[in-house]
């Protein structure tokens, strides 16, 4: 879990440090929201390479490959400091997190007992998500400018590779992972993938652009920056909570209630925004309860997916969620584009709508 609190400092500090930047050379909200959707396109690319890669190099090798393509692609974004070469070197680091992303979520998925399924999944992350929440936070401290935010992620991201060693004893098997896996597991859940799809447009917007959207609301490059922080925050202290009903409740009906949270949540956000008492808690409730979704649905997958084909399944979901923010970023920024700042919440609340609606499908979201 360590490595996952690292590569999230890494993360936490990497998505909003982009459009920042970019913002600032005078970038349009339009290709900020395109650069943010090529590292979801690397996703795309290498999910269904997945159970290849595993195949060849297992779970820990794996890991390390992809912690050595974000580091790489990272230094060479404090290179080359132009637009294009961001978005391109930004595709390389999308596939590395995503190797790293697909492997832990498919480890835990099959280590964990069915009765603690919802609370594992939430500690892992509440590590990832207070790791990028505490990222942002020293983004904050240590400003945007210049080359040293790109070494001091680089070097989180290297503390993080020095712990995968330490896992390896605890390593599953991969040699019933199928290369053809990852069709037959969209095929076998459908509404599951789809639902992942439209949780990925909201988690996704949040992830890349709430900095963003904070600045063009009219407030200061700091508070923006804070907004992230305390969204981010929201999911760590709220993630066993939401884990622990996970495990107690119907999964579907909790999916469905984080799912209308979350679209109050992101209207009231929009509301308060000149009143930063109101604005706090309601980020840190949203992003709870956002983030929660996520945890629900990975707890889902554990239980459609047991005893066949869990990487697999885990790619597939993480590539429906990641076709998700791939769509959502350039479509936050568009909606910014053309109707302000109230374009970001909009997008938001319009993909939890339909989250909420698969979820009402309870009998079958899984089949």
């Amino acid at each position: 879990m360590i490595n996952n609190v690292l590569l999230g400092l890494a993360m936490g500090m990497f998505f909003p440090l982009i459009p920042l930047r970019l913002d600032e050379l005078g970038v349009s909200a339009g290709l900020i929201g395109l650069n943010a959707a090529s590292s979801s396109a690397a996703t795309l690319v290498i999910a269904p390479l997945i159970g290849l890669i595993l195949t060849r190099r297992g779970y820990s090798g794996t890991l390390v490959l992809g912690i050595v393509i974000f580091i790489l692609a990272v230094i060479a974004m404090a290179q080359f400091q132009a637009y294009w070469y961001w978005t391109g070197l930004r595709f390389f680091a999308g596939i590395g997190i995503a190797l790293h992303w697909v492997v832990v979520e498919s480890w835990l998925n099959q280590a964990a007992a069915e009765d603690k399924r919802g609370r594992i999944l939430s500690i892992y992350m509440a590590c990832i998500i207070g790791g990028s929440s505490l990222g942002a936070v020293l983004l904050d401290v240590i400003g945007i400018d210049g080359d040293r935010p790109f070494y001091i992620i680089s070097a989180l991201s290297i503390l993080g590779l020095l712990c995968i060693p330490f896992a390896r004893p605890g390593e599953p098997d991969t040699g019933d992972i199928k290369q053809a896996g990852l069709w037959l597991a969209i095929k076998k859940a459908p509404r599951l993938m789809s639902a992942g799809f439209m949780m990925g447009i909201a988690q996704g917007c949040a992830f890349t652009l709430l900095a963003y959207y904070g600045v063009q609301a009219g407030l200061s490059q700091k508070l923006a920056v804070w907004m992230q922080a305390l969204y981010l925050g929201g999911g760590v202290v709220l993630a066993y909570p939401v884990g622990w009903a996970v495990d107690r409740f119907d999964r579907h009906k909790i999916l469905v209630w984080l799912a209308l949270l979350s679209m109050m949540s992101s209207i009231a956000m929009h509301l308060a925004l000149n009143d930063q008492w109101i604005l706090y808690p309601v980020l840190f409730f949203g992003g709870g309860v956002t983030f929660g979704a996520y945890t629900t649905g990975l707890a889902l997958l554990g239980m459609r997916f047991r005893h066949d084909g869990m990487a697999a399944a885990n790619a597939a979901f993480v590539m429906t969620w990641e076709m998700g923010t791939m769509s959502g970023a350039p479509l936050a920024g568009a909606a910014i584009a053309l109707f302000g700042a109230a374009g970001f919440p909009a997008v938001m609340v319009v993909a939890m709508a339909f989250v909420a609606l698969i979820a009402l499908w309870r009998r079958s979201i899984y089949q």
